[in-house]
């Protein structure tokens, strides 16, 4: 998640980072691209690769954004390709402040067999010209169960262009036949190479679970 002046027209993404998306939505009619490639490994098998993992997001009104995310898999032990179940979804925009920022994002998956929607609040308090506090909690309806997630996320920004950050984040279900817990932290960076261009790289890795996953990604605004 990349923080930004809410005045400054340039690029600010959901990426990097595995909860915390922007508290920003998308200015009016600005278009924007993030995708990534996503490898992760969990319970000592490999997952499939994401080649990429997309999000496409669009600023439909001054404070409210439509968005459109899906993965393309590729199973390295089976050598075939899939693609994730789509998922649509919009951002509003409830705060905009300069020190203080508050969105509510919700986002339903279409498929056919099982139903799932994720709302989520998404915070982010400016303590500092560089540092920054982003926070998460929400909660995912589903029809195998629901669970509540959350995350804090900790940016600083060493200058204009590149930006740090840390994240702790988790989920755990209620209503379900496993009831399970799991506490996860990644950290990683962003790089702008111009106004409308970002490259970024993240890493993570589960506290409670045999689980890890590293994304290489890039953005790109249509302003």
């Amino acid at each position: 998640m990349s923080s930004f002046s809410i005045y400054a027209q340039e690029i600010a993404t959901d990426r990097p980072s595995a909860q915390t998306d922007n508290s920003y939505t998308l200015y009016h009619k600005a278009f924007q691209l993030e995708s990534g490639i996503l490898y992760s490994f969990n319970s000592g098998i490999n997952q499939p690769i994401s080649i990429p993992n997309l999000l496409i997001r669009y600023g439909a009104f001054d404070k409210i954004e439509f968005r459109f995310s899906s993965d393309l898999l590729y199973n390295a032990s089976e050598n075939e390709f899939s693609i994730n179940p789509i998922q649509l979804g919009t951002k509003i925009q409830i705060v905009r402040k300069e020190s203080f920022q508050l969105s509510l994002i919700s986002m339903t998956t279409l498929d056919n067999t099982h139903q799932n929607t994720n709302i989520k609040i998404v915070g982010n308090n400016l303590i500092s010209n560089k540092f920054s506090i982003g926070y998460t909690f929400g909660n995912n309806f589903s029809e195998n169960g629901n669970s509540f997630n959350y995350s804090i996320f900790l940016n600083n920004s060493f200058s204009e262009k590149i930006s740090g950050f840390f994240e702790f984040y988790g989920f755990s279900e209620y209503q379900a036949p496993t009831n399970k817990h799991a506490i996860n932290f990644d950290f990683g960076g962003s790089y702008k190479l111009s106004d409308i261009i970002q490259v970024d790289a993240y890493f993570g890795k589960g506290l409670n679970n045999d689980m890890y996953f590293t994304s290489l990604g890039f953005s790109y605004l249509f302003n």
